[in-house]
């Protein structure tokens, strides 16, 4: 389990463009990286979720801040959903389930589906140095995490 306040398990996945992207460089220097973990795409509240992200990105980019999506689908699936959606902040593929475990925000035998893991709605605000600032995580994937609560923490992390 990652906690606040530790160091956040790094990682390189490759994004909706099948670019490799490690959380070394997705990191901000003076600023905050919010690691979006979600369910899968062109699902109702996941896209809810990622385009509320889109929608706050202006005011996240005051304080300098990044948005990361990361779920399990194929980066081919990400790209149609990043585009359908107009998601301008890079979509990451965990299509081998390695980081979600990691980070131990997975849901096994999704929707009674026997072997399926899906990521569980969450969220990680890390520092320039990627510490953990700020965590929410659901075992409910239809809820949609409080955005003003993350904004506030994205100015505090800044």
């Amino acid at each position: 389990m990652v906690n606040q306040g530790e160091k956040a398990p790094t990682f390189t996945l490759p994004d909706h463009d099948r670019k490799p992207r490690g959380l070394q460089e997705l990191l901000k220097p003076r600023g905050a990286t919010l690691l979006a973990f979600f369910p899968g795409a062109f699902t109702s509240v996941c896209t809810k979720e990622m385009c509320a992200l889109r929608d706050s990105l202006a005011e996240f980019n005051k304080f300098n801040a990044q948005i990361v999506g990361i779920d399990v689908n194929d980066p081919w699936t990400n790209k149609a959903f990043a585009e359908k959606n107009g998601l301008n902040f890079p979509i990451l593929s965990d299509y081998g389930r390695d980081i979600v475990r990691q980070y131990n925000v997975f849901h096994e035998n999704f929707g009674n589906l026997k072997g399926y893991t899906v990521a569980k709605r969450s969220v990680f605000i890390l520092d320039q140095n990627g510490v953990v600032t700020y965590k929410w995580v659901t075992e409910d994937p239809g809820k949609e995490p409080n955005y003003e609560e993350l904004k506030k923490a994205v100015a505090k992390t800044a």
